[in-house]
């Protein structure tokens, strides 16, 4: 799927073609099930940027030759660019869910800055009520919840607050802060 440089109006016109009904999102406790990924691949395809994207790895994730797989910034995370994902082919991701990046299970959810964020011009946020998705925002926190703080940050993108106020909807959701881990409601 190539990106469009263009604004929200765009991305509609053009999900609403590829998808003209509604598709399911549902919480598999470590994994967003989301009905569009198959059919869409935004996220994983060619980016609209040769800025690198960052989605970390964990360490359990980390093995040889995961420049096969990835791209990488540095030992520890891979990134998307113009590119697109090495992984990525016709059909979707071609590696197991637990060699991919927590990035690519939380799609359209978004950690950063230490909260947890929606990226809007994703098809699932478009065209999800938004009540469903701050429900599925919650259940992914709760499982974030269980990270140790030095993964959660690993894992946290962080945006400057013009990107986040372009890019994301947030959930007002906060992961951790300076102190730790803590599951809030704001």
């Amino acid at each position: 799927m190539q990106k469009l440089q263009k604004g929200f109006w765009h991305y509609l016109e053009l999900w609403r073609a590829l998808f003209p009904r509604r598709r399911p999102l549902r919480w598999r406790g470590d994994w967003l099930q989301n009905g569009y990924c198959r059919d869409c691949r935004y996220c994983c395809g060619p980016q609209d940027s040769n800025a690198p994207f960052p989605m970390a790895l964990l360490p359990g994730q980390l093995r040889p030759n995961l420049s096969d797989d990835f791209y990488l910034l540095n030992a520890d995370t891979a990134y998307l660019d113009a590119r697109g994902c090495k992984s990525d082919t016709d059909h979707g991701c071609r590696l197991m869910r637990a060699q991919r990046p927590v990035a690519c299970g939380l799609f359209p959810l978004v950690p950063a800055n230490g909260g947890l964020y929606l990226y809007k011009t994703c098809p699932a946020v478009i065209f999800t009520p938004l009540d469903r998705l701050a429900d599925l925002g919650l259940e992914a926190a709760r499982w974030l919840s269980g990270f140790n703080l030095a993964d959660l940050r690993h894992i946290s993108l962080e945006l400057p607050l013009r990107t986040l106020a372009d890019d994301y909807i947030s959930l007002d959701i906060t992961l951790f802060d300076e102190n730790g881990v803590e599951l809030r409601l704001n």
